[in-house]
């Protein structure tokens, strides 16, 4: 609960053996910070030397090896300071050609995959890293151009980190959050589309379709038919490590996220054991597992941590989709005649495959569906009569 899973920030768990991986990648961001700003390292260096006691008196109980060993401390400042503004810039917006569009962790992606782990460690109470730092480390590196002030910094790092720039950043970024002042990454208002949270049954029951296409490509919604175009999902005990390493490749090894964002419209349509069956009885999925309530588990677990491409058929349809269902909760009219016309045509069907070809039942057979069809269109009638009862 209080030691970081994924990345270290300052002197307290530094070295620890399952946080060492990450410490290449706060190397790379060092690489890339200074060679950006075309100044040497040790200009960087000496300007955080110059505070190296404030530095370490904001850490209780400081390692000697950090105390008697300045250049060593300075050091960990400004490898862990590189790799806070990196990472922080890139998911506020930045584009930094630099990285490679498909870059493990300092990829526009790759920030959000690792969003979670690494916002959860950098907020952790003994894994802080003083704010003087990153100003020292922004205010050196705007000495490639025209003198900055104070206030300036600040202005840089308030983009950079995502915080009011009137408001006082505080001590570290444990601080920021608790003053309220850390935000999430901002998203302009025309960007920031809903994302519909409605099951295959709230859907169908809305008068929506599913349709099984060939391949993910083609997933679109048909708003004239009001129908989601979806392709076949094959579950088996032998699928579910290809759907998991699939899902884990595609944020590095493509340039698309095609399929993590086809994870997160299914994991949005599967939501109960009555959306398998759904699905299921339009041939979306197939389902080999022992219990429908497998897939569920299964669909939800496969869209975590996942990263939406907006640009990608998947999102297009759901947004799509979302439009059409909003539309018609306006009207429950238009619900009405869709439903109407759905229950018609299943009826129909049923009648013919079940009881037309026995001519004993065929007369009460339609008798007894007409009379259901009446009383269905009753309820309908009187719901509706509710609904702009209660308008009123």
């Amino acid at each position: 609960m209080f030691e970081p899973i994924f990345v270290s920030i300052g002197p307290y768990h530094h070295g620890k053996e399952h946080l060492r991986p990450m410490e290449v990648h706060k190397r790379r961001a060092v690489r890339h910070f200074v060679e950006r700003w075309r100044l040497p390292v040790q200009e960087y260096k000496n300007a955080l030397m110059v505070d190296v006691k404030k530095l370490q008196e904001s850490y209780d109980q400081l390692d000697e090896e950090y105390l008697l060993n300045p250049d060593k401390f300075i050091e960990l400042m400004m490898v862990d300071g590189c790799f806070i503004l990196e990472f922080m810039d890139i998911l506020s917006g930045a584009l930094k050609d630099d990285y490679a569009p498909n870059d493990p962790v300092y990829s526009y992606y790759g920030c959000i995959i690792h969003y979670n782990r690494v916002m959860r460690d950098l907020l952790l109470l003994e894994n802080q890293l003083p704010y003087l730092v990153l100003e020292k480390l922004v205010s050196v590196s705007q000495l490639t151009s025209d003198p900055v002030s104070q206030h300036e910094v600040r202005a840089i790092l308030s983009q950079m980190m995502m915080f009011d720039p009137d408001m006082d950043p505080g001590r570290h970024m444990l601080d920021m959050f608790i003053t309220g002042f850390l935000q999430g990454p901002a998203t302009p208002d025309n960007e920031a589309d809903r994302a519909i949270h409605l099951s295959a049954s709230q859907l169908y029951h809305a008068g929506i379709k599913f349709n099984k296409i060939r391949g993910s490509n083609d997933i679109s919604f048909d708003r004239h038919k009001a129908t989601l175009n979806l392709p076949h999902l094959n579950i088996n005990e032998y699928s579910i490590s290809f759907l998991m390493n699939l899902k884990a490749f595609e944020p590095g090894g493509t340039t698309n996220r095609n399929f993590n964002s086809y994870l997160q419209l299914m994991d949005s349509l599967v939501k109960s054991v009555e959306d398998v069956k759904l699905l299921e009885s339009h041939r979306i999925i197939t389902n080999f597992l022992p219990s429908n309530e497998a897939v569920v588990k299964l669909l939800n677990d496969l869209a975590r941590d996942t990263v939406v491409d907006k640009n990608c058929e998947s999102y297009i349809a759901r947004k799509e989709m979302t439009r059409y269902y909003n539309i018609m909760m306006i009207n429950p009219m238009r619900i009405w005649k869709i439903r109407t016309k759905m229950h018609i045509f299943e009826w129909m069907y049923i009648l013919r495959q079940t009881y037309f070809n026995n001519p004993w039942t065929t007369i009460i057979s339609v008798v007894a569906a007409a009379s259901l069809l009446a009383m269905t269109a009753a309820q309908t009638i009187y719901t509706v009569r509710s609904f702009y009862t209660q308008q009123k």
